[in-house]
């Protein structure tokens, strides 16, 4: 056995970055007074861990099986294991021999496909981004001793949900910790974060990753696995979910349920029950500590090594004792553990003054459809569609408001004088029409200068809904909700929906105001979060998504909230929603945000 310096090539990706979340929380722990020293045996453990790091390799990997499945994709082929050298050589063992790669594939012995140590990652790149990762129940058995009758090299992986059941059978110590080992590697692998793991007859402590339940029977296991699946083998049809997941097909990531049992005494009705439901490639494997008659892949001990059938490969398995994963275990949670937080000094915060709005008679609307409106919701009525540009462009060059400026920005071409003079007058009269002015005063200025003033009474929709959002900056959720809610109102879709104005895009104003209104959502949405209030996150995100469908915040609050009700078809939908936008968008790559994507693999997983 090759202990815990071998143990789980691929966890020991993950546990690279345990330095870094020590990091990131000493960084953010700007209020606390000390840092104290973990137990010998934990910094110990880190330092074996970080010398072990496999991050380069494990990335070489995921990149590996996602080129080759989307190279797959359409021809009902699939990856059944891969063996990885040090130098980074990636040999992939199909189902079929029959399979052709392309380059910077090659064909090898027995039809398996090689890719040399020589091909950048970045080769791989080109293609490994267009899939999906097809292979997430891949779990590190150990070193490759013989492949066939010939010497090996290198590191063997198997899919264990590409045979859907693995038997295990040998002397019961080094059993017991190839089955520890798969467990660990199976909760800390990298290319793994979105499987399901349910666990019979292990203790709590072999769970690094915390994704895994906890049964008494491997009749509870099965009814456990078959419910986190749900529909999946239903979906997919008669397509195996390693071409699922290479397609992307329906925003799924086909989260695979990996059922391992370590109780050496099953009674013969499970065990058909098992051979039945553990069929491969339909998002359910079984790895099962004990011979199984009938078991599609079975590692066997021998004098010599563990013989992996029908691969036909011999292996020395990666194996970890109960005090080896205590100690990752303790290591894992002296990260977790909150530090010391020193005495608050004392600070003295001053009540914010309660919000009042500024005074306004006329409100231009720019948040959706244009138009202006007095107090009372009365539309104001103009005889001149450019009246109405007019005043709209107005409200939102008040340091800038000129007649030349402008007749430049409303008119392509050259306008009589008395043209232009014919729309201001109009706009003057509508407005008056609607609210009267103050004694004294026009809501268009007169002058016989070049200035074009426009009464301070009126305001535009964004005016108001970015005083609110100000307002709200620094206040209780309550209170902010009652202070933005009201601007939040205003927004009634794309800015100068139904207009054909020339001036807001190339100004850049139509932008300004997008990230205005969808900000001011997500902010309103956040507050009512913070409040659990559900349905409120919806109201404020949907205005927001009114404006810009994709805006990837509010996806990802709608997903949250979705999340704090425990409707994980409510976060698949919205990201299905999500996927729709992207592709309806002419500028999108149609690549979903990094960000978004390991927030929906969070929630998933949760």
């Amino acid at each position: 056995m090759s202990g815990l310096g071998g143990a789980v090539l691929l966890g020991a990706g993950s546990l690279g970055a345990v330095e870094l979340r020590r990091r990131a929380r000493l960084r953010r722990a700007t209020s606390r007074s000390f840092v104290p020293a973990p137990a010998p045996e934990i910094v110990a453990t880190e330092r074996l861990l970080r010398t072990l790091d496999a991050t380069d390799r494990a990335l070489r990997l995921d990149l590996a099986l996602r080129s080759a499945g989307h190279r797959l994709v359409g021809t009902g082929g699939y990856v059944i294991a891969a063996i990885l050298t040090d130098e980074g050589d990636v040999t992939l063992l199909l189902d079929r021999s029959t399979h052709v790669p392309s380059a910077p594939w090659h064909l090898g012995a027995q039809g398996r496909w090689r890719l040399d140590a020589a091909v950048d990652d970045r080769t791989l790149i080109e293609t490994a981004r267009l899939a999906g990762q097809p292979c997430p129940a891949l779990v590190h058995l150990g070193a490759l001793l013989r492949d066939g009758g010939a010497p090996g090299a290198g590191d063997v992986f198997v899919d264990l949900e590409a045979f859907g059941l693995l038997s295990i059978d040998g002397p019961d110590v080094e059993r017991s910790e190839i089955i520890r080992a798969i467990t660990a590697s199976l909760g800390l692998s990298p290319v793994g974060e979105t499987l399901h793991l349910v666990t019979h007859g292990l203790d709590d402590t072999t769970d690094l990753g915390g994704r895994s339940v906890q049964v008494d029977t491997l009749d509870a296991a099965l009814d456990a696995a078959a419910a986190l699946i749900g529909s999946v083998p239903a979906a997919g049809g008669q397509r195996r979910t390693f071409e699922l997941r290479a397609r992307g097909v329906g925003g799924e990531a086909w989260e695979p349920a990996i059922v391992v049992s370590a109780a050496p005494d099953v009674d013969g009705t499970i065990d058909r029950e098992v051979l039945a439901m553990a069929t491969g490639g339909r998002g359910l494997a079984v790895v099962v500590g004990r011979p199984l008659a009938g078991a599609p892949m079975r590692l066997t001990a021998r004098a010599d090594g563990w013989m992996l059938d029908p691969l036909g490969l011999l292996v020395l398995p990666s194996g970890v004792s109960a005090a080896d994963v205590r100690r990752v275990r303790d290591l894992l949670d002296d990260v977790d553990r909150s530090l010391p937080i020193a005495a608050p000094s004392t600070v003295v915060t001053l009540p914010l003054d309660p919000f009042e709005e500024a005074p306004w008679s006329l409100v231009v609307r720019l948040l959706g459809p244009v138009g202006v409106s007095d107090r009372d919701g009365v539309d104001v009525i103009f005889e001149r569609g450019k009246a109405l540009e007019l005043v709209a462009w107005m409200v939102g060059h008040r340091g800038a408001s000129t007649r030349s400026a402008a007749r430049a920005a409303l008119w392509e071409l050259d306008v009589r004088d008395a043209t232009f003079s014919n729309v201001v007058s109009d706009a003057r009269r509508a407005l008056a029409r609607t609210a009267s002015p103050p004694a004294g005063d026009e809501w268009i200025g007169r002058t016989l200068t070049e200035h074009l003033p426009l009464h301070p009474l009126v305001v535009s929709d964004a005016d108001l809904l970015r005083a609110r959002l100000d307002g709200a900056r620094g206040r209780s959720p309550r209170e902010a909700i009652a202070v933005l809610r009201p601007g939040v109102e205003l927004i009634a879709g794309m800015p100068f929906t139904g207009t054909d104005y020339l001036w807001p895009d190339a100004e850049g104003i139509t932008s300004s105001l997008v990230v205005l209104a969808t900000s001011a959502a997500a902010e309103l949405a956040r507050q009512h979060l913070a409040l659990d209030d559900i349905e409120g996150v919806f109201w404020a995100t949907g205005r927001g998504l009114a404006v810009l469908g994709g805006h990837e915040e509010l996806i990802a609050l709608r997903m949250r909230a979705h999340a704090t009700r425990g409707n994980l078809a409510g976060v698949r939908h919205e990201w299905e929603f999500y996927e729709r936008a992207l592709d309806a968008d002419p500028w999108s790559s149609g690549d979903p945000s990094p960000t978004l994507l390991s927030l929906r693999r969070e929630l998933l997983a949760g």
